[in-house]
């Protein structure tokens, strides 16, 4: 009986830790390929001849959306729209379904609102576009920047639970400094 006992308990490691150790081995000289699926490498380098994709993913070219100009404030709807510039550094088209995320004062978290965009957008290889994200302001976030930032020219903020949707991919960041923002001079009028 303990011979059995013995036999199936070295024949239940050697079902587990071989087929374990044979993968580890076959990816012995690309181990992020074990993890990182060869579509989403693929997308990175826009081919699936290479056989060290993921050094391409890893490395590629992707900078943050940089803003463009001053947001634009409507105070009879209470909106704010942010226009960010964004080149795609990609062999391959991407297409940004969903952007959305939360603004707080990146000094004291200050919660000022939402933005997101209002409809999908597709970047070819290269392409630079403008992405402009829309958002409403609470009066709590006026009242604030009225009561905090009079005479001033900026603010520096954070997006927080940035949830972006790239070609079905989901990326979520808890917070994100953008950096300083030009507060609208027709939020103080």
């Amino acid at each position: 009986m303990n011979k059995v006992k013995i036999f199936l308990t070295i024949l239940t490691i050697a079902i587990i830790v071989i087929p374990i150790t044979v993968e580890v081995l076959a990816y012995r000289n690309n181990l992020l390929g074990l993890i990182i699926p060869p579509e989403i490498a693929n997308m990175a380098n826009g081919s699936s001849s290479n056989g060290n994709s993921t050094s391409s993913l890893v490395n590629s070219q992707f900078e943050l959306p940089q803003p463009v100009g001053e947001p634009q404030y409507n105070p009879e709807t209470k909106t704010v729209s942010f226009t960010f510039n964004f080149t795609n550094p990609l062999n391959t088209p991407v297409t940004i379904n969903k952007l959305e995320a939360g603004i707080v004062s990146h000094d004291d978290g200050v919660f000022l609102g939402n933005v997101s965009i209002s409809e999908p957008l597709t970047l070819v290889p290269g392409q630079t576009v403008d992405i402009t994200a829309l958002g409403v302001l609470s009066d709590d976030a006026i009242n604030y920047f009225k009561t905090h930032y009079t005479g001033q020219n900026s603010i520096n903020v954070d997006f927080t639970n940035l949830n972006v949707d790239v070609a079905g991919i989901q990326v979520q960041v808890d917070r994100q400094n953008i950096g300083d923002i030009p507060i609208p001079s027709q939020l103080f009028g």
